[in-house]
């Protein structure tokens, strides 16, 4: 199911209604190894998600960027409306209306695009910053699990030592034990340097020192639900994402639309056989007097004459080229927006289509949780009763364990899922 939903996710391109059913806030309180986890946050302040998502928006670099951007396009917006105030005074104006407008109004596009990115950006950073959190939660979980498996294995030592000792058990039987519990420790050793390494990025991050922090454990998990159609939700969704990409492809394609019924077309007619004729250096306008009652050719005269019509022509043909391929550009950009439209949309129906599946697994597994939760305290009793060892006790502690584990692992990727959906440009930061 992981590796469909990370499919899925892929597909969307890098270009709400959302009503009640609440769930309660979900925590793993049911095991000894979360109550080690407990008494660390005791020794040390808890520090929620929210918490550190606010300080990593706050403290982060590229929406500073992406301000400075903003501040650029509104300079360059001041440059031009005095570019265009100078040529009216020296009458250079006349013919560069439309091309004057075009560079304004393209940058307050691009500016208020940037706008828009901006809080795209802080959505970005706040599911980075909620991956790496939750990754954090799910390492501690594993540790914890781990630890408690290898008590109990241990344990188990001790007892298949005596065994040996008295010839119940064999000696490559304690070896291949003795390699087990040192694997064990091993992988936990690894996790525990995965898990400070992880740490300190996320404090990095959020310009936080999380080693003075224990993070809060609770997760929620608030099911998605549509008033109308998906097909509407998605429509309104990508619209919004993508609203300054159409609008740009849109008055570039007006802007040259109003280009070709005022320039292009003489320039068109031009290249399609209506050239001016170049200068002959034999016309008489270029005959002066010798001086000596005769006549010359006036070489200079022609020559201006001759390189002004060259660069007229090359102006002619280099203006057309251009005017051919902002022409294509456009129409390019018009079918891969397009396209990216189609793609995009399909991948959010095809998230939302693995929500109801993914829902149905948490409900499951949470009845699972429920019901072994129930067989814990009762085995509990049995063991105070001596009618079950230890051993058989922890064993099903760490099953225990191990579908809160599971549960948590679904629940964040049915939430990645959801928050997918309502802010599809997330997919942009993965």
């Amino acid at each position: 199911m992981k590796k469909n939903l990370n499919k899925i996710i892929a597909l969307a391109i890098g270009i709400s209604v959302m009503s009640g059913s609440v769930m309660p806030v979900f925590a793993v309180d049911t095991t000894q190894s979360t109550n080690v986890m407990q008494t660390q946050s005791n020794q040390k302040s808890v520090i929620t998600l929210d918490e550190v998502v606010k300080s990593a928006v706050d403290n982060s670099d590229k929406l500073a960027l992406k301000t400075n951007q903003i501040t650029v396009y509104e300079r360059k917006m001041d440059l031009e409306e005095y570019n265009k105030d100078y040529k009216e005074e020296i009458g250079e104006n006349a013919n560069n209306d439309t091309l004057d407008d075009f560079s304004y109004d393209n940058l307050e596009l691009q500016q208020k695009q940037t706008e828009q990115s901006r809080e795209f950006l802080k959505d970005q950073i706040a599911n980075d910053i909620t991956k790496k959190y939750n990754a954090i939660i799910l390492k501690q979980m594993d540790i914890d699990k781990s630890k408690f498996d290898l008590e109990t294995q241990t344990k188990n030592l001790d007892i298949l030592k005596t065994k040996v000792a008295i010839g119940l058990a064999t000696s490559n039987q304690l070896y291949d034990k003795q390699i087990e519990i040192k694997k064990a420790q091993d992988y936990i050793k690894a996790k525990e340097d995965s898990l400070k390494v992880s740490i300190e990025f996320l404090g990095v991050l959020s310009d936080l020192d999380l080693s003075k922090y224990t993070l809060d454990s609770n997760i929620e998990f608030n099911t998605f639900k549509l008033d109308g159609s998906i097909d509407e939700y998605v429509d309104d969704k990508v619209d919004k994402y993508l609203k300054y990409n159409d609008e740009l492809v849109k008055f570039t394609d007006d802007y040259l639309k109003e280009l070709k019924d005022e320039s292009i077309k003489d320039l068109k007619n031009v290249i399609d056989g209506d050239v001016a004729e170049s200068p002959d250096k034999n016309d008489s306008k270029y005959t002066v007097s010798d001086g000596a009652g005769g006549t010359q050719q006036d070489a200079t005269a022609y020559s201006v004459d001759l390189l002004m019509y060259v660069r007229q022509q090359e102006k002619i043909i280099n203006g057309y080229s251009s005017y051919l391929d902002a022409r294509y550009n456009t129409d390019e950009a018009k079918v891969k927006l397009n396209d990216s439209k189609k793609n995009l949309k399909n991948s959010l129906k095809e998230m939302y289509a693995s929500l109801t599946d993914l829902e149905n697994q948490i409900n499951s597994l949470k009845e699972q949780v429920q019901s072994t939760n129930t067989k814990i305290k009762y085995a509990k009793s049995q063991v105070d009763l001596g009618m079950m060892t230890q051993n058989d006790y922890k064993t099903q502690v760490l099953n225990s364990e191990n579908l809160n584990y599971s549960l948590r692992n679904l629940i964040i990727t049915y939430n990645n899922v959801k928050d997918s959906i309502e802010k599809p440009w997330i997919l942009n930061n993965n």
